[in-house]
């Protein structure tokens, strides 16, 4: 960012002292940026690309419909906007922060509360420790002397009783879900609802652990299904942010998943319904529309600095007023080369019709950034240099959370078969079944049985 920062004053400083000399110059430069970035976008509009925002959007769902609608949520996107979008204020600012503040889980004395366990490395909840943490935080219902910890959790819950009865109700009578994000805003859009997605997550996954634990899985498999919806509730968010926040709330409900395939606490039916609702989840679809809504919201930021150079200035956090002299024509070179990386590079590191991932690709990618903003003078790559780092790293984490839910539902066949033959099979061919694949193979995922009467997938 220093070093962009530095190059665009210079450029900016050449640009403004070089008026007299420079103005046929800028004029040839304009003309020809402006031809460089229409010709990209001709081409490959040939090819099927649609370069506009809009096309990513989510379709406006009728409020009956729509989850983001009940009067708990709603109050997160009811906004006064200013003109220009830049500046917005909550109309109810009371119903807004009681919206933000469900099912919040404060920390006890400065100390976060318990883990939720960690599947990922065979790390179970620590009930013990959350009905400790309830007793000793004000505010949560406890019975005099501490009894069974996941009754004792349960109880403490039961301070949300309402409005996770509310939410559940609202999930069955509103299957549908789209918030009112102000989309033209592009990266300045507000997105509240996420802020508290993990609160409810948590608090849902929780009780399904408390249920668990208390011989109760059937109940904990409706907090389940409740966690996946909230999850899936966002899949069509085109922000990367939301599907980053829709992974780290699909690692949590995971947790009583796998915790009820390794205690063998579900039944058949139960196994086939977690299955069904996990088999709906394609995060690399999600990879898909983000990558997408990363290159056009950027395309409309350009487009709006093209016209407004002062906005350059926010986003590289600099107001010298040089930079209100910035020619068009460095804004088209830099928008040509920006969506070179994304259509050559960023979207086809995930291919959703074959399902899979390509590293090889993000290694290209890497190498091409590096070279050009390693420039001596990369006057057309500034942009690149400030909005495509990180990006390398996405589609990984997109395929590591892929392949935990694909591992979770092939353990539910794998619980299925052994229910049904009291023993798990010799190869995973014989559940007769389609599996999902390994992500970077297409080749099956590893299975093998051991003597334990267990298995490693």
């Amino acid at each position: 960012m220093g070093n962009a920062k530095r190059l665009m004053k210079t450029l900016g400083i050449i640009a403004a002292a070089g008026i007299g000399i420079g103005l046929t110059f800028l004029g040839f430069e304009n003309t020809r940026g402006k031809a460089a970035w229409e010709n990209f976008k001709k081409e490959w509009e040939a090819k099927g690309e649609v370069f506009d925002y809009r096309q990513i959007i989510p379709k406006p769902i009728p409020s009956a419909k729509n989850f983001a609608h009940i009067p708990l949520l709603k109050p997160l996107h009811e906004y006064k906007w200013n003109k220009d979008l830049s500046e917005s204020t909550p109309i109810d600012q009371k119903k807004f922060d009681q919206a933000q503040n469900l099912l919040k889980i404060e920390a006890l004395k400065g100390k976060p509360p318990p883990e939720l366990g960690q599947w990922n490395i065979g790390q179970p909840a620590d009930l013990i420790a959350w009905q400790k943490f309830f007793r000793e935080q004000k505010g949560w219902p406890h019975p005099e002397e501490a009894g069974k910890p996941a009754a004792d959790v349960l109880q403490a819950l039961g301070k949300f009783e309402a409005t996770m009865a509310e939410l559940t109700k609202a999930a069955k009578e509103r299957p549908q879900c789209r918030y009112d994000i102000k989309y033209e805003a592009h990266f300045g859009a507000l997105l509240p609802h996420l802020a508290i997605y993990k609160k409810f997550v948590t608090s849902f996954t929780l009780r399904a652990l408390a249920h668990l634990g208390n011989d109760d899985p059937q109940s904990a498999l409706a907090d389940i299904r409740m966690c996946l919806f909230l999850d899936e509730s966002i899949r069509d968010e085109p922000f990367l942010i939301s599907h980053l926040v829709r992974i780290a709330c699909l690692k949590i409900a995971l947790q009583p998943v796998w915790e009820g395939l390794r205690e063998e606490k579900w039944n058949a039916e139960q196994l086939a319904t977690i299955e069904k609702q996990l088999a709906a989840i394609d995060l690399l679809e999600g990879y898909r529309i983000s990558i997408l809504a990363e290159r056009d919201f950027a395309n409309l930021a350009i487009d709006q600095m093209r016209d407004d150079p002062k906005l350059l200035g926010k986003v590289i956090e600099d107001d010298d007023p040089v930079l209100e002299f910035m020619p068009d024509g460095w804004f088209y070179h830099n928008q040509k080369r920006f969506n070179e990386m994304h259509v050559k590079f960023l979207q086809t590191i995930v291919s959703t019709k074959a399902r899979r991932i390509h590293p090889d690709i993000v290694v290209a990618f890497n190498k091409e950034l590096d070279a050009r903003i390693k420039r001596k003078l990369p006057i057309y790559d500034i942009l690149s240099s400030i909005l495509l780092p990180g990006l390398n790293k996405v589609a990984i984490r997109f395929g590591r959370s892929q392949t935990a839910v694909d591992h979770a539902r092939i353990a539910c066949h794998l619980e299925l078969h052994k229910l049904e033959n009291k023993k798990y099979p010799a190869k995973l061919a014989d559940l007769e079944s389609p599996l999902p694949k390994d992500l970077y193979s297409e080749k099956p995922y590893v299975y093998k049985p051991n003597p334990k009467g267990r298995y490693h997938l």
